[in-house]
């Protein structure tokens, strides 16, 4: 990522992001018993032609997150921004082109694919959808070539544009997948767990791909993913969530070179090492991860931090910057 793409504006910006989801007792005269605060303060910016990644343990808010940016779930504070445009409140016309311009690959293909529906009308979906809003009828015969042109962009032949998903292998629907979410030239996609469900022989493959198709249509990516390798591998920066807060976030050299946060160092020390033969220390976290309807005070993450000082359960620590454009909110770097 050069220079020039660091100092333009954000693509995609997320400020002061909180999402608590109410939980509630009955149903004809339900009572509100507290709130899960999946989501709460949290902040990045998106920019055109790169990647951010979204890492963290199942329940830290990653997956909240990317709902609200696809405008999946309304935020109980703050605003996301795509061009400095707010997506939220959005309706009819407008809300189409958002979601035109904001496309998705999940982790499973079978969730976005109809098993009734050649593949072909898949991706041509929203060309034909895109094309009667605004022209009518749209052009079969450059809908038809579009869908070749996506084809061969990921890998696959125009002739399986006949086929059923059923008739792919999982690496094939995920293209397929891809294909799809590219067919209305969108400016941001959300990758959540785009690999995780692959062969490790064909995970290569696919963020090879994705890394090709970003430098030649300039398209941003948020990556949600359990799997290090892959956000090393794909993220320009990187993004830590514990319990519905950022604990760290920093270039992806940066992260990786010289974690700070003690969460981070916990989650990165899980990771398998290369060589069967390399010493690894796995640091272990004493206790359960807290429940979001009553997250711990001060610091979230004192409950299991082997740092804990006295004033962690008392004072929420600030995210600050610890060296160029590495953040982290942590006591220990007060």
């Amino acid at each position: 990522m050069s220079a020039n793409t660091r100092d333009a504006a954000p693509l995609l910006r997320v400020e002061g992001l909180r999402k608590h989801f109410a939980l509630t007792k009955g149903i004809l005269f339900a009572k509100t018993l507290g709130h899960i605060k999946a989501v709460d303060d949290v902040s990045f910016d998106i920019r055109a032609g790169e990647t951010l990644g979204l890492v963290g343990e199942s329940g830290c808010g990653k997956t909240t997150t990317s709902r609200m940016i696809l405008n999946l779930e309304d935020p109980t504070e703050g605003r996301i921004l795509l061009d400095g445009e707010p997506i939220h409140g959005l309706r009819g016309e407008a809300l189409s082109a958002y979601r035109a311009r904001v496309q998705a690959v999940f982790q499973d293909p079978w969730s976005s694919l109809n098993p009734r529906m050649k593949v072909g009308r898949t991706i041509a979906e929203s060309l034909i959808v895109n094309a009667s809003r605004n022209r009518g009828r749209g052009d079969r015969a450059q809908i038809d070539a579009r869908v070749r042109e996506l084809l061969l962009q990921v890998g696959l032949r125009p002739e399986q544009a006949q086929q059923y998903p059923h008739e792919f292998s999982g690496g094939q629907r995920q293209r397929v997948a891809l294909a799809a979410a590219l067919a209305s030239r969108p400016k941001l996609i959300v990758l959540d767990e785009p690999v995780s469900a692959l062969d490790v022989s064909i995970r290569a493959q696919m963020m090879n791909l994705l890394k090709d198709i970003q430098a030649q249509d300039d398209v941003a990516y948020l990556l949600v993913a359990h799997d290090l390798a892959t956000v090393r591998h794909m993220a320009d920066h990187t993004v830590v969530m514990y319990l519905g807060k950022i604990v760290e976030q920093a270039p992806t050299a940066s992260l990786f070179d010289d974690v700070r946060h003690p969460y981070t160092k916990a989650l990165f020390s899980a990771v398998l090492v290369a060589w069967p033969g390399q010493a690894a220390e796995e640091i272990e976290l004493r206790g359960e991860v807290p429940s979001p309807l009553d997250p711990p005070s001060g610091c979230r993450f004192h409950t299991r931090c082997p740092y804990v000082m006295p004033h962690c359960s008392q004072r929420e620590p600030a995210l600050r910057e610890v060296s160029p454009g590495h953040f982290v909110a942590c006591h220990l770097f007060e």
